[in-house]
């Protein structure tokens, strides 16, 4: 996967202290130079817990032997995981200030240690399989020119190796000389007279022999890392001071209960500001993340304004199927739609929100700058103290503060949402199913649809391709598939098409004007369009309602329409309005964002947005921004 470049890589290393420096070339606690460590981007590195630290030793152990997770990864060091692009998921292992291999959740066959040199060079003595011993010239030809093992220079090797397995190669004497990819079995190896036996990956050098590091603690990394933690500190107080003192409003700070909004709350209270403190409660939460969203109210003492999405998402699940990366109606209804209302009925008059955004999150995110305009509440402010800090930054400010986090970061979750966002990789929704109480609700469901007879494969549950309405062509090729055995559309998983007007517009003598003719891509809900198009004025149906006419617009059930208008503008406005109104009407997620906007209170939501047709007076005012019509995810900074 190509390396993502979201800013600058901070980390260093301190080899006298055993513990990462951020930025510095010199190590606050002892003074001595920092060295640069090598990591792929976007360098994103966070501590590695007692959980994160066990599993990558468990998973050493069963692919090297016992003993050989400890022998890599010593008690008492400290370690970090930097998450690197793949398929799925794979998070770098770094201790003493080297990488010293990837945990890899491979979609179609689990999760594994692919081991770089130094972990070669540590277990080398205690290995008790995946192993592979060459003879002198091999060993030779692999250091010097970091050749593959060939099948004809293999002496001996484990008995268990399969193809695809990891593999450490040993010279005759029992010292690492590379780690690879096996393309042969154990027995093949040993039989074979030509071809790959192991494919190098990394070949061992002389300096990947180096002392195992010492113990260190994080609050010694705090230490050496003083005058980062304090400047970047003092540079957040700052900017929170001068953004309040720009804007004339209220002041909140938004916090979802994961660690980056609450390094931003904290740095809001430093700032001798007395933020509110919001919650989006999507009904999606983990229980921890509830928990921790009211301690961290009551410890502060801050006053709490929470709006929640109640029982949306299992209201919607039947009719939009289970939401997918590229189809995320559960961002509308259980995010967007509470947030908006939640400023809307608390902040009429406008909301400066604080929230925990970070650069090296996202391309999106590392495009905005530190303060934005909400598009879907204008008069809503977004700012974050912390645009440019790396986890780590962050995580070493936590700990300075002894902050009390959510508990589910030491359980091996890397970001904190819902139980089930389908934009999670796979290796944190096998954690999810065994942290959520709901899972179990939301995986019978997936079962169900698996089961309905609609030709899903077994893939799609067992890998997890419910997370696309369109598998990409790479997910296809890593688990065996091809696009054919996914049926067309995903219609059995309650997919459609989004729908679109197409049209051809201008000067038609049989109307005397200008005109619209066209239709939309599939047949309409009558009863839904009719009443939502009271928007655009008073609206009159045929007796079989099949037909709906406004304002100079028609509307037919099998989705055709026509527009007459007196000029180009006028027949713009009403295209450009009708589109709108039959979209929601079609589409509507019920997230309530149109009610806050309406001015005779002619809006209700009972699922999906209705108009009294008694109390609409049709002035349009609900026609401002509208999920189902234009939507980005990077908006959802609320």
């Amino acid at each position: 996967m190509p390396a993502v470049r979201l800013g600058k890589i901070h980390l260093r290393w301190c080899d006298k202290c055993a513990v990462p420096v951020l930025e510095q070339r010199a190590c606050d606690a002892c003074g001595e130079p920092t060295r640069e460590v090598s990591l792929t981007p976007p360098g994103d590195a966070r501590p590695a817990f007692a959980y994160d630290i066990e599993r990558a030793r468990a998973l050493i152990d069963s692919q090297f032997g016992e003993g050989c997770g400890a022998a890599a990864i010593p008690d008492g060091r400290l370690a970090l995981l930097n998450k690197a692009p793949d398929l799925d998921r794979m998070d770098e292992v770094i201790i003493g200030g080297h990488v010293v291999g990837a945990m890899r959740y491979d979609i179609s066959g689990g999760e594994k240690f692919m081991p770089r040199p130094r972990t070669a060079t540590r277990i080398q003595a205690v290995m008790s399989k995946g192993w592979a011993k060459v003879d002198g010239g091999a060993a030779d030809a692999i250091r010097g020119r970091k050749a593959s093992a060939l099948a004809v220079g293999v002496l001996e090797c484990s008995p268990d190796i399969a193809v695809g397995d990891d593999v450490v190669v040993l010279d005759g004497d029992g010292s690492a000389v590379s780690v690879g990819v096996s393309k042969m079995t154990s027995s093949d190896m040993l039989r074979s007279k030509r071809g790959t036996a192991v494919k190098t990956r990394w070949a061992v050098t002389k300096d990947d022999f180096g002392e195992v590091p010492a113990e260190a603690s994080w609050e010694e990394a705090v230490g050496a890392n003083r005058e980062v933690i304090d400047r970047r500190s003092a540079e957040a107080h700052r900017f929170v001071r001068e953004t309040v003192d720009r804007h004339s409003l209220p002041v909140a700070v938004s916090y979802s209960g994961g660690k980056d909004s609450l390094a931003t709350l904290l740095l809001v209270i430093e700032s001798d500001v007395s933020p509110k403190m919001l919650f989006v409660d999507t009904g999606l939460e983990f229980d921890e993340t509830t928990k921790n969203v009211k301690e961290t109210a009551d410890r502060y003492a801050l006053d709490l304004v929470v709006e929640g999405a109640g029982d949306a998402f299992w209201k919607n699940i039947g009719r939009f199927g289970p939401p997918a990366k590229d189809f995320r109606w559960c961002c509308k209804t259980c995010k967007l739609g509470p947030a908006t209302r939640l400023i809307q009925k608390h902040f009429p008059g406008g909301v400066l929100s604080f929230i925990g955004q970070r650069a090296y999150e996202s391309e999106s995110r590392a495009r905005k700058g530190k303060t934005w305009r909400n598009p879907w509440t204008p008069n809503q402010v977004g700012a974050s103290p912390i645009q440019k800090w790396t986890a780590l930054h962050v995580w070493l400010y936590l700990f300075d503060r002894k902050a009390a986090y959510n508990p589910l970061y030491e359980r091996g979750f890397e970001r904190i949402g819902c139980f089930m966002c389908p934009s999670a990789d796979l290796a944190d929704l096998t954690r999810a199913r065994e942290a959520a109480d709901e899972y179990g609700r939301w995986h019978s469901l997936l079962e169900s649809q698996a089961a309905s007879g609609s030709g899903l494969p077994d893939e799609w549950l067992r890998c997890g391709l419910w997370r696309w309405r369109r598998v990409p062509r790479s997910i296809l090729n890593a688990v065996g598939l091809e696009a054919s055995h996914i049926p067309s559309g995903h219609e059995a998983a309650g997919d459609h098409e989004p729908l679109k007007l197409h049209s051809v517009g201008g000067y038609s003598p049989c109307v005397g004007g200008l005109s619209m003719e066209g239709a939309f891509s599939r047949s309409l809900d009558m009863d839904r369009v009719g009443n939502l198009l009271n928007i655009i004025g008073k609206v009159s149906t045929s007796p079989d309602r099949r037909i709906a006419e406004v304002d100079g617009i028609t509307v037919f059930a099998e989705g055709a329409v026509m527009v007459k208008a007196e000029d180009e503008e006028d027949l713009r406005s009403k295209t450009s309005m009708l589109t709108q109104a039959v979209i929601r009407a079609m589409e509507c997620a019920g997230c309530g964002i149109c009610v806050g906007r309406c001015l005779s209170g002619a809006l209700n939501v009972d699922g999906q947005v209705a108009i009294d047709e008694e109390c609409c007076d049709h002035c349009g005012s609900c026609l401002g921004p509208c999920p189902v019509v234009s939507f980005r995810e990077e908006e959802l900074d609320l």
